[in-house]
């Protein structure tokens, strides 16, 4: 079974959720998560450099791995 390893980054480390890809490539299943489930700034805590994508609780999205 193949899957898409979504790479989170919090104060604890990196973390990795795990989703199954089934008819879909890896790609698109990605791009739906982030889409979804994070929120794009410019900059957090007003600080210009940590600019990305993160999730509602504070963790950066890195990128994800297909696998």
């Amino acid at each position: 079974m193949k899957y898409v390893i979504i790479l989170l980054l919090s104060v604890s480390g990196v973390e990795e959720i795990k989703l199954s890809i089934k008819g879909s490539s890896c790609e698109i299943i990605a791009e739906s998560w982030r889409e979804v489930n994070t929120t794009y700034h410019d900059s957090w805590n007003t600080d210009p450099k940590q600019q990305g994508n993160y999730t509602p609780d504070g963790k950066l999205m890195m990128g994800w791995i297909c696998n």
